[in-house]
């Protein structure tokens, strides 16, 4: 058999193969990144390519080197790691969905420099893409967190966190149920030594304290003692913002406009002198080729610059012309379903392009000044059309107007969406996004609100 003419038992097909040109592969690579880390990156390129410079008077002209200002024996001072460093690396490590994760991140900034979580849940929620109840919710998960203690909301929370593996210890019980009389019981003085006897017969008089003498007690008030009350103690702070926006919108008297926040292409170009060198060069050497790729690198990277900034304003500028209710109202049942496949189709960029764009970036909106995820506004369609957080603020409202002694079942919940906003729905979806919410099944509605009504 001649294997040379054999045919093939299939067509062969060319493989082949994307190639990613140089400006295209920058472009990917920036795409992602907000406008600090870009600025850095271009920054190292221009390190090591001579044609690429950053032009000084327009990048910060503060900036001053500490070694021009400071003498030769000053040492700086180690750099503590900040509270919300600390948090941020925890957060990031949790197994929780994203929407939790952001909300963890979100409550951060409400922390005190003691480590105190400060104000109300109705508070945080105003203005943000959160409802109290999903914020309440993620408390527990904040206060799990290094250092023990952290976003309590009061100084006896603060002291029950550090203890609450020792649950049933008697500096636990102590903290619970007697901290006042705890403040007259500490030190050496003969009225301290008075106020232990009285709180010890006290405790005797309970049947649920067994077995106490004045030595226990003074063991367990010396182990509170040594508890933190200021947990965020022995972390640095800084007021550096959460997060840097790359788009800022405003606005105007024709409508919604997108801008940049900050001009990053314009804080870099090509060294001139340095293209005017390789011009006159009469030598093909192999330096001069290196050269060369290094001018084509340097102008593809500008030019990979200048599309990043463009596909951004693209992107923000459809967001916010679509989105207009909401940025009006601030309100989450204002937004539009926007799928970032449409948004793709609109502005003729790829989904993978959007994704890219639209992950981990933030927008400023103005009147009043907020910051938002860039994703918020990119809601997909769910059921009936409608958002996931509309179906979820429908929930809110539908609960609220329970009667607290006969809160609605999960069925009758899908009955009332049917009925009052027209939203084809099952009882298991309605379940999905009661627990999205935070919200209790009915029976434990109904417990918590008995045991309100029984005083407990």
């Amino acid at each position: 058999m001649n294997f040379l003419n054999a045919a093939p038992a299939t067509e062969t097909q060319l493989e082949t193969q994307t190639v990613l040109y140089p400006t295209l592969q920058q472009l990917v690579r920036l795409l992602p990144c907000d406008q600090k880390r870009v600025v850095d990156y271009v920054r190292e390129e221009a390190k090591h390519n001579p044609f690429l410079i950053e032009d000084a008077t327009l990048s910060e002209k503060s900036e001053t080197l500490l070694e021009d200002v400071l003498p030769d024996w000053y040492t700086l001072p180690a750099q503590y790691v900040s509270l919300s460093e600390h948090l941020f690396g925890q957060i990031s490590a949790l197994s929780i969905p994203s929407r939790q994760r952001e909300a963890l991140i979100y409550l951060t900034q409400w922390i005190s420099r003691s480590g105190y979580l400060e104000e109300t849940s109705t508070v945080w929620a105003n203005g943000s893409i959160w409802n109290a109840r999903e914020l309440e919710a993620v408390v527990p998960i904040l206060q799990s967190l290094d250092p023990p203690g952290i976003a309590a909301r009061s100084g006896q929370e603060c002291l029950l966190l550090q203890l609450k593996e020792k649950s049933q210890s008697l500096a636990f019980l102590l903290v619970h149920g007697y901290l006042e009389e705890l403040a007259n019981c500490t030190g050496a003085s003969i009225e301290a030594n008075s106020n232990r006897e009285i709180l010890l017969q006290k405790l005797i008089q309970n049947q649920a304290y067994h077995n106490i003498d004045i030595k226990k007690l003074s063991d367990a008030i010396q182990e509170i003692q040594e508890l933190e009350p200021r947990p965020a103690r022995n972390f640095g702070h800084d007021n550096a913002p959460i997060v840097t926006p790359d788009l800022k919108a405003e606005l105007t008297a024709s409508g919604w406009q997108i801008f940049l926040t900050s001009e990053v292409e314009q804080r870099f170009c090509l060294n001139s002198e340095a293209v005017e060198l390789l011009q006159k060069s009469q030598l093909r050497t192999r330096n001069t080729q290196q050269l060369e790729a290094l001018f084509k690198r340097a102008k593809s990277l500008l030019t990979a610059l200048h599309l990043w900034q463009e596909n951004l304003l693209k992107v923000g500028q459809f967001l916010v012309e679509r989105q207009q209710a909401f940025l009006q109202s601030r309100d989450r049942l204002d937004l539009v379903t926007t799928p970032q496949q449409l948004v793709a189709q609109s502005v003729g960029l790829s989904n993978s392009t959007i994704s890219r764009i639209v992950r981990g970036r933030y927008m400023l909106i103005s009147n009043p000044y907020q910051i938002f995820p860039l994703h918020l506004l990119c809601v997909p369609a769910q059921v009936g059309g409608r958002t996931p957080p509309q179906i979820q603020q429908m929930l809110v409202q539908l609960i609220e107007e329970e009667s607290p002694a006969n809160p609605y079942s999960d069925e009758q919940l899908a009955q009332l969406l049917r009925v009052r906003f027209d939203l084809p729905i099952t009882r298991r979806t309605v379940t999905k996004y009661r627990k999205i919410a935070a919200i209790e099944s009915s029976h434990k509605r109904r417990r918590l609100d008995d045991s309100r009504g029984n005083g407990q």
